[in-house]
């Protein structure tokens, strides 16, 4: 008879090994960081979820920066779209960046009555508002970041049964620093203040309210201020620590440091003599902490300065001396040939931004013209073209006889993991 012999039962123990190299890892920032930054957005936002030690590695606003360390691209509201449910355009900058990389096509991140628009872009941030008024006089606010798709509503400071005035809101985000950020409100003064402006003057009087995302609450700062009627309070320009609001006359700007809370005169290059009309800006933007603008005065409009501010605010230098001659050369559909050159419209073009390279050799503008996105170096005037846009739905395509732009104005996508 044959013995059945049970088998011997063969115990394995699980190595210590592989737990301790994870340990390892988990302990070791700098080989964690090395892991982290070659992941997904999708994933290491859920890693943010799921790990506490993770969390606050993903939230540091210097790994973002690591993270996504250029500017992707350009966001631009379309003319001519449903001004309910305004469309956005997308340009891509970088070697990295590619079409599919859009943020968005619709700001359809909350269902609201009246539609979205970009006001400003900060450091990955998006400052939005309804398109039309919600009250009396004033439109409803988002903070939105569209890598992570999160959003908050910033309640105004203001009654909305009350008369005070809203003028603008301004984001100031330096994702470098903080992954905090804060809004500064530019609104009517206080009624019990009793200050009462002079229905002759071109001047009002303002009240600055800052807005901080680590509080989530509005206060008060430093007192009323005059301001011309026509300084352009709406999305300033941070640059430096600082909102910039650019103003329709001589000493008519402004410039807010949000740490220290001081407002300041801003000193804009003269209008000439001959020119009767308001400013005329061409483009007023920052890159790298570089804080620059474009007024173009006379024809040929093709040919002027890029002008940068002095680090002290003393002044304005020229920076670049620009010349696009070639390019319409290259491009004669920017030329309104049923004009007259003298016209400052007979060129059609517009400065969408300016972008600053470590190695200045490398920085350009991006130009739009008819149908088409350039990159156009601003050392040495070489150019070329970074992709098709659409044609101007309100015109003829290819034809001389209504030539149009279909974007006007760029909005810089940075992708960032700060919180909202």
């Amino acid at each position: 008879m044959l013995s059945r012999k049970r088998p011997r039962m063969r115990i394995v123990r699980r190595s210590t090994k592989h737990s301790q190299n994870a340990e390892t890892i988990a302990n070791n920032y700098d080989i964690l960081i090395q892991i982290l930054v070659r992941l997904p957005v999708k994933s290491l936002l859920r890693f943010k979820l799921v790990s506490k030690t993770w969390y606050p590695i993903i939230s540091d606003p210097k790994f973002s920066c690591r993270l996504f360390p250029d500017i992707s691209g350009l966001v631009m509201r379309k003319l001519g779209s449903p001004a309910n449910k305004p469309e956005y355009g997308f340009i891509p900058l970088g070697n990295k960046s590619s079409a599919d990389d859009a943020p968005f096509k619709y700001l359809d991140f909350i269902n609201h009555p009246s539609g979205l628009k970009v006001v400003q872009s900060c450091n990955g941030l998006l400052l939005c508002s309804s398109i039309r008024y919600v009250n009396k006089s004033n439109y409803d606010y988002y903070i939105y970041n569209p890598t992570t798709k999160q959003f908050v509503m910033i309640a105004l400071p203001v009654n909305p049964q009350d008369a005070r005035i809203v003028y603008s809101l301004s984001l100031a985000f330096d994702h470098t620093k903080s992954p905090h950020y804060k809004v500064v409100c530019v609104r009517d003064p206080d009624p019990w203040l009793n200050i009462s402006d002079d229905p002759d003057s071109n001047f009002v009087s303002q009240q600055i309210e800052i807005y901080s995302s680590q509080t989530r609450s509005w206060r008060l700062s430093g007192k009323p201020f005059l301001a011309h009627v026509n300084t352009e309070f709406g999305g300033g320009v941070f640059c430096n620590g600082a909102i910039h609001w650019l103003g329709a006359w001589n000493n008519t700007s402004f410039y807010f440091n949000v740490q220290d809370e001081e407002l300041r005169d801003l000193p804009m290059p003269p209008i000439p003599d001959d020119w009767e009309d308001l400013r005329r800006c061409r483009y007023f933007g920052e890159s790298q902490n570089h804080l620059h603008l474009i007024e173009i005065y006379q024809p040929p409009t093709t040919r002027f300065c890029v002008y940068e501010i002095e680090s002290d605010y003393s002044g304005w230098f020229v920076k670049y001396n620009i010349n696009l001659d070639l390019l319409t050369v290259a491009y004669p559909g920017m030329v309104r040939t049923y004009s007259v050159p003298s016209d400052l419209n007979y060129y059609v073009f517009s400065v969408l931004c300016i972008v600053r390279e470590a190695d200045d050799e490398e920085s350009y503008m991006v130009l739009h013209i008819p149908e088409k996105a350039i990159h156009y170096n601003l050392k040495d005037g070489s150019f070329k073209k970074i992709c098709d846009l659409d044609a101007d739905e309100n015109g003829y395509k290819g034809s001389p006889v209504l030539i149009s732009l279909t974007y006007f104005w760029g909005h810089h996508f940075i992708q960032t993991l700060s919180p909202v």
